[in-house]
């Protein structure tokens, strides 16, 4: 474990030191901590000797999702969303179940060993979005303001709406011969109870929050250091009381983001230190797990299911969603190209390997290759595609287009580091040139 830490510490430490090297080139965070991890792995320098089955990297995973949970939903207000990103309503609402099954679909027919709930467990591993690892798709001010927002309100979103799916499916795949009754209520005990924990942290402890910085009891530290508390405090409890403590750390954001908006400074500034290092760790520790498994059971099929996933599964989701909302093929096009797969889907991978249900492994082994391929693809395409799709969308500006619709601006989830890509989008620079940081 010694050996783990220390390496792990100074692979923080090298990345500190050289991340401004970076600029100017394709590479994301993302990039070079998966890819350090499996440099370090087993398989290669053998030096870092984690499994998926160490406590250490499904506790690193599991906090890291729940800060994310808390700290994405926190910069989402409810009734900013419910009034004008309509669009991203579709894709939350229609499109996540959409790819959900289209995801389970092809896993069916691509996977034939698999049960039913375990390619559907695959199919929710890979629904969520991870907006992070392609930055110039929500940062490319040549891109609409609103096709932008759309992707920062879906990635910030779908992550805790898939809970419920993996939690029942979870429980499906390890009780075959249980009845529809029992899923049903076990779906309303673990989601309900964890909506109501996560309202009550989220909406009492903002509120309390508030009611003391405003007598100043509360200096700056402790505020934000108090509302860091809040996801700790709903994960636990709800956990304590038979929820999921998942949903409690996404709902208490919701709650946090809507009903004390005067908290998100610190919810932010979290996460872009903290909360990106830990997200970055969990990077670097799923580079070094898969190391050794990437080969182990590899088949054709996984290969092609992960590139089905990437380029068919989302893509069909996001063109059904969209049917009558006017926008353009491009802009369809653009949404289905621009949904990475990122921290939750490593970490629901990483909670069904650990679960013992039939076929953990293979499941494991094709989100494994489909989070991998996304990092890489969508790393190096983001900032090309989203400069294409911005030239042929600017030239309908002028015809009432509604991808030009302005929406009121809410919060984005700021890069690991600063990465600038080719191009000149805008939030890019030369090197030693001061960086245009998102509006928050």
């Amino acid at each position: 474990m010694d050996i783990n830490i220390l390496v792990v510490a100074v692979a923080v430490l090298a990345f500190g030191l050289f991340a401004g090297r970076l600029r100017g080139t394709p590479l994301t965070a993302p990039m070079v901590f998966t890819a350090a991890g499996l440099l370090l792995g087993q398989s290669v320098l053998g030096i870092l000797d984690v499994g998926v089955d160490s406590g250490f990297v499904s506790s690193l995973a599991e906090t890291a999702l729940v800060v994310v949970l808390f700290t994405d939903a926190s910069r989402m207000d409810l009734r900013t969303v419910a009034r004008e990103h309509s669009l991203a309503l579709r894709l939350l609402l229609i499109g996540l179940p959409l790819a959900i099954a289209v995801g389970a679909l092809a896993g069916s027919l691509l996977l034939p060993t698999l049960s039913l709930a375990a390619v559907g467990l695959l199919a929710v591993t890979l629904a969520p979005t991870d907006a992070a690892l392609g930055q110039a798709f929500v940062n490319n001010e040549s891109v609409p303001q609103r096709i932008r927002q759309t992707l920062n309100v879906e990635s910030g979103l779908n992550d805790g709406l898939a809970v419920p799916f993996l939690t029942v499916l979870l429980d499906i795949g390890l009780h075959q011969a249980d009845s529809p009754w029992r899923y049903a209520l076990l779906l309303a005990q673990l989601v309900g109870i964890g909506v109501g924990v996560g309202l009550a942290v989220g909406w009492l402890g903002g509120r309390l929050l508030t009611w003391s910085a405003s007598r100043d009891w509360a200096t700056g530290s402790t505020q934000r250091l108090g509302t860091l508390a809040l996801p700790a405090i709903a994960y636990a409890a709800s956990s304590l009381l038979g929820g999921n403590g998942f949903v409690a750390s996404f709902v208490a954001g919701l709650a946090v983001g809507t009903a004390a908006r005067s908290l998100l400074k610190g919810t932010t500034a979290f996460a872009e230190a903290e909360g990106q290092l830990l997200t970055l760790l969990t990077f670097l520790l799923f580079g070094s797990v898969i190391a050794g498994q990437l080969l182990s059971g590899l088949s054709w099929q996984v290969i092609v299911y992960a590139l089905v996933s990437l380029l068919l599964v989302r893509p069909v989701a996001v063109a059904l969603s969209l049917l009558g909302s006017g926008v353009a093929p491009s802009t369809t096009a653009f949404i289905g190209w621009a949904g990475p797969r990122g921290l939750a889907s490593i970490v629901y991978a990483v909670v069904i390997a650990e679960s013992g249900v039939p076929g953990a492994q293979l499941v494991f082994l094709a989100a494994a290759w489909t989070i991998l391929l996304s990092i890489v693809l969508h790393g190096v395409t983001s900032a090309p595609i989203s400069n294409l799709y911005g030239r042929r969308i600017g030239q309908r500006r002028g015809d009432g287009a509604p991808e030009h619709r302005t929406v009121q601006h809410l919060p984005v989830r700021l890069p690991p580091f600063d990465h600038v890509s080719h191009g000149g989008r805008p939030g890019t620079t030369t090197r030693g040139a001061p960086r245009r940081e998102p509006t928050t």
